[in-house]
């Protein structure tokens, strides 16, 4: 069973980035779409536990589906590759070049209006996201981020792109710190931040390396799948709003954002009602789930 911090960077180097991005700077987004779509379909090839996890969640996907009387998503473990690959270089174009055509949209309900309530008053928020579509390319929302964000994540996870990130972004309020950094220290400093009204973000949908058998066992499209049960105690000793956050794609450079407020306070119902919104998420747009890992138990 490969977990995700065993799942390796395919195709990227720091040469081939940076001859990528030289394209994407001569002739545009289209056409390094174009010539990523061409890689990508070289690199599944030779990615074999990425089709084999992408057929796995299709046919999960699908029994759910069927189920529940609704009509089957049909997409090739190609077609799920090629998604992700188009979303890295969205992700590229938001994060480092200030000229982005991304463009955004927000799904206006009672839970966004809440958040834009928090925001307007100074209250910090913490945000359960996740690796359904591309969470890293709000910061190209217009003074969506003008408040400073907090997130975290695996330094020695894809060192090649983040590398390229970190010569390359145009980040003005987001800080990145290491998962490895979390500690008592750390979790005050996060503390101090949201009681400022500055935001936290952390993905809660794969299990920590340093405690992986720290989980909370939920369920996700009907199949067994755990959390990591760290997150959900950060997320709650923080004692602030909560909100379930999400970016997809939903055509060309084309994106919606949407949140949903976590009511509960117990670990297990926290993940309850997040794994509820991503399925939701999904079902709507099942390409955009980007967990090429054994997210599901066997």
């Amino acid at each position: 069973m490969d977990n995700w911090y065993q799942v390796r960077e395919r195709g990227a180097g720091q040469l081939r980035m940076e001859f990528l991005w030289w394209v994407y700077r001569a002739f545009g987004i289209r056409a390094l779409k174009f010539m990523v779509g061409i890689i990508s379909t070289f690199i599944a090839m030779g990615a074999r536990t990425a089709r084999r996890t992408s057929k796995r969640y299709k046919d999960i996907l699908n029994l759910y589906q069927i189920k529940n009387n609704m009509t089957p998503a049909r997409f090739s473990s190609l077609a799920h590759i090629r998604a992700f690959a188009c979303s890295v270089v969205d992700k590229m174009s938001a994060i480092c070049d200030t000229k982005t055509k991304i463009k955004f949209a927000v799904d206006e309900n009672a839970d966004w209006q809440e958040l834009q309530n928090i925001l307007l008053v100074g209250q910090g928020a913490f945000f359960l996201c996740s690796h359904l579509g591309n969470i890293e390319a709000l910061c190209a929302i217009p003074n969506a981020m003008d408040k400073r964000m907090h997130a975290f994540m695996n330094i020695g996870q894809n060192p090649a792109f983040r590398q390229f990130i970190e010569r390359h972004a145009k980040y003005q309020n987001t800080v990145i710190h290491s998962t490895e950094e979390i500690d008592i220290a750390m979790a005050g400093n996060m503390y101090d931040a949201l009681k400022s009204g500055e935001l936290v973000m952390m993905a809660a949908d794969r299990v920590s390396p340093n405690s992986p058998d720290k989980v909370i066992k939920s369920k996700f499209l009907g199949k067994k799948c755990v959390l990591p049960l760290g997150v959900f105690r950060f997320a709650r000793v923080c004692d602030c709003p909560i909100f379930a956050i999400v970016n997809v794609n939903t055509d060309a450079e084309n994106y919606r954002v949407m949140v949903k407020k976590i009511v509960a306070r117990d670990t297990d119902k926290m993940a309850t009602e997040y794994l509820d919104f991503l399925q939701e998420i999904v079902l709507r747009y099942p390409t955009q789930w980007f967990n090429f890992f054994d997210f599901f138990e066997s």
